[in-house]
């Protein structure tokens, strides 16, 4: 009798294992980041004078540095899509999925934070572009965190969430 509880014990330790184990990995859906700037520039008009950059990339870390300081480790999946002429438009889109959803708020944090030094920098060299950088929004659903800079903000956003529901 002694042999069945040892062995009932340690399935049971190794269910509680596998579980722990299992709720401590990537809780992160999958979502086309490419589909999804596609999705938001549509809302936006197509705007013909972005540039676009993803974790796809070569050193992949070293461009979301731009944009946040979150660990990369952190990060499933980005991207980066801002105006080719930055000097005279502040619009810009930034979406950075995380791993694992308790890293979300940490995600969304940076991104404000980098909202913060836009408007601070454009304060310094182009004010005419304060009222698009006062409009702009930080979002989140699930485990992306996304930063909306733009004249459209309001229809950018409705495709954000538009986006999940298709």
């Amino acid at each position: 009798m002694t042999a069945i509880k040892k062995t009932v014990a340690l399935v049971l330790s190794m269910f509680i294992l596998c579980g722990i184990f299992t709720a401590c990995g990537d809780d992160a859906e999958e979502i086309s980041m490419y589909d999804l700037n596609r999705a938001l520039l549509e809302a936006a008009g197509n705007p013909e004078d972005m540039k676009y950059a993803s974790s796809s990339d070569a050193n992949p870390q070293d461009l979301l540095a731009h944009v946040s300081g979150i660990d990369y480790g952190k990060v499933k999946a980005f991207f980066i899509t801002y105006a080719a002429n930055g000097t005279g438009n502040a619009d810009e889109i930034a979406a950075i999925q995380v791993k694992k959803k308790s890293d979300l708020n940490e995600a969304a944090a940076s991104l404000r934070i980098h909202l913060d030094t836009r408007k601070t920098l454009y304060a310094t060299y182009d004010k005419s572009q304060l009222p698009k950088l006062e409009k702009a929004k930080v979002i989140t659903r699930g485990n992306l965190a996304i930063l909306i800079v733009s004249d459209q903000v309001d229809k950018m956003e409705n495709a954000f969430y538009q986006f999940f529901n298709d």
